[in-house]
C-alpha cells in the first residue's frame, strides 16, 4: 500500500486590505479606514494567539466510491503525477501525488473497485476497463456526437480541455476558449455576416499581418541561435495564450479570484492600466497591437455575465488617461448590458460560420497544428518550457534551477496535452427551414438534439404542439379527498397517473404517498414489472420523518435524493438508496410558514422551496446550507396580505428559478438575478389564473424556445417563451386553440415534461384527466402551417 505521513496544514492567516468604493462612488474616509485597520490587526492578533490546534486544519475530503461520477488523469507542473476526481454533483478534487507511480497505484486501485455510478461502470464485468482505451473511445465518441451536430460548440471544447488535462481546479491549466468575435466597434452586431468573426484558422498571434511578420522573423532569429548551439529551442511567442495570470486578471471582479489576484500582486491589485477593463481593448491587445499579449478566452466568457460586473465594489483604480476601472466596459452592440454580451457571444459561438470553422482552431490547441513542423507553419510555437516531456523537474539537481523552472511553468502557462495527430473532422451542417428555404427532411433528425424545447425540428422560430393522447389518472387515488393529478410520466408509450398526494420516481418504477397521520411517507408499484405486478401494493413505509404532517415532497431526477417540506416549515433532505431513506439535514428558514413546493437539481446542487407566506430559499444540495432568499414581491405590494407560492421549478440547464405566487411567473438566475417576469397585461386572474407552472431547460443563449408553463384554472395550458432584453416572458402557445373541444375544463393540477430534448408536455387536472401534447414535425403540418412556418 501507500506510505507516508499525514502532513498538518497550516491555516492561512494572511490579510488584504482594499479600498471599496461607496454607492456614491465617493471613497470611504482614510480616517475611519485608518481606524478599521487597526481593529483588524487586533482581530487578527487575538486570533494568532490562539492554542495551536486552531493553527492547524485538516484538508480531508471523504468521498464513497457510489459517490464518484469520473476520474481523470492530470498533470501538475507538467509532471504526470495528478489525479482529478469528480463526484455525482460534479464537484472536482485535484490531487497532486509524490511521483507518477503512486498516481498509477491510485488509479488501478479505483478502477478494480466497484464503480456503479461511475462512467467506467458497464455493467457485470469480469476484467476491470483499460484507462487509456476507455478514454480514447470515449474522445471518439464524444467527437462523433459533435461532428454530427448532437453536441454545443461549447460543450464540446469543454470536453476537449478535459481529455487535455485543463481543469477548473487549476489556474495554471484552466479551461482555453477562443476568441470568436472580431467586432468590438459597432453599434449593432449581425451574426450572420462572416466578416464580424475572427479566422480560427490562425492562432491570435497570427492575425494581424504585421505583428504576424515580427513573431516570424523572431522565430528565425532564434532558431538560428539554436542551431549553432546557443540558445533554447526557438518559439514565436515568449508569452502563452493561458496563464494562471490572464485567468486572474479576467476574473478579479469575483472571490476567491479577487484574493488570489491580491496575493499574486503582493497583497494590491494590479496597476489600473494592466487591469482587464475593456474587451474591445483587450481583444486589439491580443489581436494586432501588443507583442506581449496573444491571450484566448476563458469559458465565463460565454455563461457568467457577473465577472464583468463589480459587484463587490472593489476599488481598482484609476488608469493614466484620468479614467476610473469599474465595471468591464462592453462593445456598444451589448448596450451596457453583460447578460446580452455573454448571449451574444455564446450564440457566436454556437453559429454556423464558427460551427464550420472551429475543427481549425482545435487544431491549433488540441490538435496536430500543435507541434512539428505544422506549429511552425502555423505560427504557433511557444517557450519549450510550456510543452510536457521538454523537462523532467526531478532530474534537476540544482534546487535555485529547479525553483526557476517551476516558476515559469507556474507562471507563463502550459500548453494542453495534445488530443490528435492528423486534423480534426469539420462539423455536419445543415439550415434551418426559414425564409422559404428548401427542407430536407431525411436530415431533420440531425438537427434535433440541439432544437430548443417545444420548437419545431428544422424551424426553432417556430412552437406548434399537437394533442396525441388523453386518459384518466388511475393509480394512488385510494383515500384521497378529490380526483386530482399529483404527477405524471410516460411508460412504455402508456401515461401513467398518480394522485395529488402522491409523487412519481420512473427510475424506479415506483411512486410514493405522503401527508398522512404517520408524519411519514410510503412507497407503492407504480409501473408493474415482472416482479412488481401488483399496482398500488405498498413497498416501504417510513414513518416520523417529520414531527407534523408532510406537505411537500419532491425527488431528484434521479432518485437518489428526496426532499420534504413540513406543515412546521421544516425542510429535510433524504438520501434514497435500496428501499432507505437516510436523513442528510434539516434545513430550517422559513420561520413557521408551510412548505407548498419543493424542486431539486442535482446538477447545480441546489434545492428551491416555497410556502404559504410568500418566501422562497435557495439551498446548496452539496453543504446542505442556506444560500439566498428570492425576492420576488414588487415595491409596491410590500404592505398586501403575502401569497401562497403555487410553483417552484429549476431548469437543469441553466440553474435558473421559476417561481409562481398567485398568477404572476417571475424567473431568476442561480444567482438571484431577476431574468425575466410577466408583462402585466398578461397576468390573468379569475377563472383564467394560473394554478401551476414549471420551467423547461431551455439554454439562456438562445432566442428561440420555450422557458416556462403555465397551467390554469380553465383547463388552459400556456407554454411561454422570453425576451431577454425587455426581461419580459412573451406567451408563444396555448392548448385550448389547438382543439375544437378543450379537453381539460377543471383547474390543472399537475404538468411535466418529457422526452431528451423535452418535445412532449403531460397534463392533468382536478377531475383526474391526463393529456399529452407533442411538438408536430414539418413533414406532418398542414400545408397552410408550414408555409407560415418555412416563410417567417
Amino acid at each position: 500500500g501507500l506510505k507516508g505521513n499525514i502532513n498538518r496544514v497550516e491555516r492561512a492567516t494572511s490579510t488584504f486590505h482594499v479600498n471599496i468604493r461607496s454607492q456614491t462612488g465617493i471613497d470611504i474616509d482614510p480616517v475611519a479606514r485608518s481606524e478599521q485597520n487597526d481593529i483588524e490587526k487586533k482581530k487578527t492578533q487575538v486570533k494568532n494567539s490562539t492554542s495551536d490546534a486552531s493553527k492547524y486544519q485538516h484538508r480531508c475530503k471523504r468521498l464513497a466510491h457510489g459517490d464518484l461520477y469520473a476520474v481523470y488523469r492530470r498533470r501538475y507542473q507538467l509532471q504526470p503525477i495528478a489525479l482529478e476526481f469528480y463526484d455525482d454533483h460534479n464537484n472536482g478534487t485535484f490531487i497532486a501525488f509524490s511521483n507518477q507511480d503512486e498516481r498509477e497505484e491510485i488509479l488501478s486501485i479505483l478502477l478494480h473497485s466497484d464503480l456503479p455510478n461511475s462512467i467506467f461502470n458497464s455493467g457485470p464485468s469480469v476484467t476491470s476497463p483499460n484507462y487509456d482505451k476507455f478514454m480514447k473511445s470515449l474522445r471518439s465518441k464524444i467527437a462523433n456526437q459533435w461532428v454530427q451536430g448532437k453536441m454545443t460548440n461549447f460543450d464540446f471544447i469543454m470536453h476537449l480541455n478535459s481529455f487535455a488535462g485543463r481543469s477548473y481546479n487549476d489556474l495554471t491549466q484552466y479551461p482555453v476558449f477562443p476568441w470568436v468575435i472580431a467586432d468590438y466597434e459597432s453599434d449593432e452586431i449581425d451574426l450572420k455576416n462572416p466578416n464580424v468573426y475572427r479566422d480560427l484558422s490562425k492562432p491570435m498571434g497570427a492575425l494581424g499581418l504585421a505583428r504576424a511578420e515580427q513573431f516570424k522573423e523572431r522565430y528565425e532569429a532564434l532558431d538560428s541561435n539554436y542551431a549553432s548551439g546557443d540558445e533554447p529551442p526557438a518559439f514565436h511567442y515568449g508569452t502563452h495564450y493561458s496563464c494562471a495570470a490572464y485567468v486572474l486578471n479576467y476574473l478579479l471582479r469575483l472571490e476567491p479570484f479577487s484574493r488570489l489576484a491580491l496575493s499574486l500582486q503582493g497583497g494590491k491589485f494590479d496597476l489600473a492600466d494592466r487591469i482587464f477593463h475593456n474587451i474591445g481593448a483587450s481583444w486589439k491587445s491580443a489581436s494586432r497591437d501588443n507583442l506581449q499579449d496573444v491571450r484566448e478566452l476563458i469559458p465565463e466568457f460565454f455563461y457568467l455575465p457577473e465577472f464583468l460586473e463589480n459587484g463587490n465594489s472593489f476599488d481598482l483604480g484609476v488608469k493614466q488617461d484620468g479614467c476610473t476601472v469599474h465595471h468591464v466596459t462592453l462593445p456598444p452592440w451589448a448596450k451596457g448590458d453583460p447578460r446580452r454580451f455573454v448571449r451574444i457571444n455564446r450564440q457566436a459561438l454556437e453559429s454556423e460560420h464558427v460551427s464550420r470553422n472551429l475543427h481549425k482552431w482545435v487544431d491549433l490547441i488540441f490538435g496536430y497544428k500543435q507541434r512539428g513542423r505544422e506549429a511552425i507553419s502555423a505560427l504557433n510555437t511557444f517557450v519549450h518550457v510550456t510543452y510536457a516531456g521538454t523537462v523532467d523537474i526531478n532530474a534537476i539537481e540544482d534546487p535555485i534551477q529547479r525553483e526557476s523552472i517551476i516558476a515559469q511553468i507556474q507562471n507563463f502557462g502550459q500548453t494542453p496535452t495534445r488530443l490528435e495527430r492528423r486534423p480534426f473532422p469539420a462539423r455536419n451542417i445543415l439550415p434551418q427551414a426559414k425564409d422559404g428555404s428548401i427542407v430536407d427532411y431525411n436530415s431533420l433528425a440531425l438537427l434535433e438534439h440541439l432544437t430548443p424545447p417545444f420548437c419545431v425540428v428544422g424551424a426553432p422560430h417556430a412552437v406548434r404542439l399537437r394533442l396525441t393522447m388523453n386518459d384518466f389518472c388511475k393509480v394512488g387515488m385510494i383515500g384521497q379527498s378529490d380526483a386530482s393529478v399529483g404527477d405524471m410520466c410516460l411508460s412504455k408509450g402508456q401515461l401513467i397517473g398518480v394522485g395529488k398526494t402522491c409523487g412519481l420516481i420512473p427510475s424506479t418504477k415506483k411512486y410514493y404517498r405522503f401527508g398522512g397521520s404517520n408524519n411519514g411517507i410510503s412507497f407503492h408499484v407504480g409501473i408493474p414489472t415482472v416482479k412488481n405486478w401488483e399496482v398500488n401494493r405498498v413497498h416501504t413505509i417510513h414513518d416520523d420523518m417529520h414531527r407534523a404532517p408532510i406537505t411537500s415532497v419532491k425527488p431528484s431526477r434521479d432518485g437518489q435524493w428526496l426532499v420534504t417540506g413540513c406543515l412546521d416549515s421544516t425542510v429535510r433532505v433524504w438520501k434514497y438508496e435500496n428501499d432507505h431513506v437516510d436523513l442528510q439535514a434539516s434545513l430550517c428558514g422559513h420561520e413557521g410558514a408551510k412548505i407548498t413546493c419543493i424542486d431539486i437539481c442535482t446538477t447545480f446542487g441546489t434545492i428551491i422551496t416555497g410556502a404559504d407566506d410568500g418566501t422562497v430559499l435557495m439551498w446548496d444540495l452539496r453543504t446542505l446550507s442556506f444560500l439566498r432568499e428570492l425576492d420576488h414581491i414588487p415595491q409596491t405590494d410590500r404592505r398586501a396580505m403575502p401569497k401562497s407560492v403555487k410553483s417552484v421549478s429549476l431548469n437543469d440547464k441553466t440553474g435558473d428559478v421559476l417561481i409562481l405566487v398567485d398568477s404572476k411567473v417571475t424567473i431568476f438566475d442561480i444567482n438571484g438575478n431577476l431574468v425575466a417576469t410577466m408583462n402585466p397585461r398578461d397576468i390573468l386572474a379569475g377563472n383564467n389564473r394560473a394554478s401551476c407552472a414549471i420551467s423547461t431547460d431551455c439554454p439562456e443563449w438562445t432566442d428561440h424556445g420555450i422557458v416556462a408553463i403555465t397551467g390554469h384554472v380553465d383547463g388552459n395550458v400556456i407554454l411561454w417563451g422570453i425576451d431577454r432584453d425587455e426581461i419580459e416572458l412573451i406567451p408563444r402557445f396555448q392548448t385550448r386553440s389547438e382543439v375544437q373541444t378543450q379537453i381539460h375544463m377543471s383547474p390543472i393540477t399537475c404538468l411535466r415534461i418529457e422526452g431528451k430534448r423535452q418535445n412532449a408536455l403531460l397534463c392533468g387536472d382536478k377531475s383526474g384527466k391526463t393529456s399529452l401534447w407533442k411538438t408536430i414535425h414539418l413533414d406532418a403540418m398542414s400545408q397552410d402551417d408550414h408555409a407560415k412556418v418555412v416563410m417567417y
